[in-house]
């Protein structure tokens, strides 16, 4: 998508944190924009501030967790905005902490956490895509979307098992559903950031409490777990790396470089991993490593061998 003047981009978890600073940035590059959020007052005072700036904001009050709630917002917004061309699969919520250095381990997680972690940070991408990829593709214009990861969809510390689990779910979903959608002139992107200001402890603090699995005294706790947020990225300026990323058409958008000797480990640890054969002599066929291969990897290595001045 090189012109977004004019076009609309619908944003979950819109009127706070991530989703308000794409809010604010993809209004500043002349789209209307709509905001949805499961929080009335939130979304209240985040329409009114994107108004004062000068954009046009359609609010609008969505559970990401319902497919049907989808169908019902994508039939308002076409009827006063028209198609979306650019989503934002941003909604979420955290695996939070019992107190500021003290995490839950896996087995401290209650099944219903369990499923609301999934519902809300995957199940939503999901809803999402399948909500609005077929009318981008009726569209015939193309289009682009943005799934929300996390760097701890490319690392996994102790503490964070569900959280991290559901935001690998999202990487991978996003480099896979990129290849399917390409032939449609539709581009996926995948934000993996760190820390940036937001409401996640806070919003996953009040989610869990209505959670009757969860211990309501670790609640209590978790309201006042989280550093300042002064000292976290802008969102702001996450917004201004995710604009940019869909008007370059990039997959992966990581905004903190400082983790990027992290990353170094961990697929270091994977490919140190790799040795002989299990079975002496057995090599899965060419055929099968060629449905293995997902094109998007092929293309960035393109990109990044001609960025460097490297011939194909």
């Amino acid at each position: 998508m090189k012109n977004l003047q004019g076009r609309t981009a619908l944003i979950t978890g819109g009127a706070s944190g991530i989703g308000l600073g794409m809010a604010e940035a993809f209004a500043s590059a002349g789209m209307r924009i709509v905001i949805a959020d499961i929080n009335a007052d939130s979304l209240e005072k985040a329409s009114a501030d994107l108004r004062s700036a000068g954009a046009t904001v359609m609010p609008v009050m969505l559970d990401v967790t319902q497919l049907d709630a989808w169908a019902a917002v994508a039939e308002r917004v076409e009827a006063e905005f028209g198609p979306v061309d650019l989503l934002c699969n941003n909604a979420g919520m955290g695996q939070g902490r019992i107190a500021y250095n003290q995490h839950y381990t896996l087995t401290d997680i209650s099944p219903e956490l369990w499923r609301l972690l999934f519902e809300t940070n995957v199940s939503s991408v999901y809803h999402g895509i399948k909500t609005f990829a077929p009318r981008m593709v009726a569209n015939g214009k193309g289009g682009h979307i943005v799934n929300t990861s996390s760097m701890a969809g490319l690392l996994a510390p102790p503490g964070m098992a569900v959280y991290a689990a559901t935001k690998f779910a999202v990487l991978g979903l996003s480099e896979s559903v990129r290849a399917e959608l390409q032939p449609h002139g539709i581009g996926v992107s995948v934000l993996c950031p760190g820390g940036v200001q937001s409401n996640l402890v806070s919003t996953s603090a009040s989610i869990r409490r209505a959670n009757e699995g969860a211990n309501a005294g670790m609640h209590a706790a978790m309201d006042t777990a989280a550093p300042s947020v002064h000292v976290m990225m802008s969102a702001r300026k996450v917004g201004d790396r995710v604009l940019k990323a869909v008007l370059d058409d990039e997959l992966y958008i990581l905004t903190h470089p400082e983790y990027a000797p992290l990353v170094t480990e961990r697929f270091d640890s994977i490919l140190s991993a790799i040795g002989e054969s299990a079975q002496q002599g057995y090599a899965d066929t060419p055929a099968s490593l060629q449905r293995s291969r997902s094109p998007i990897y092929q293309e960035l290595a393109s990109r990044l061998r001609t960025n460097k001045g490297t011939p194909a």
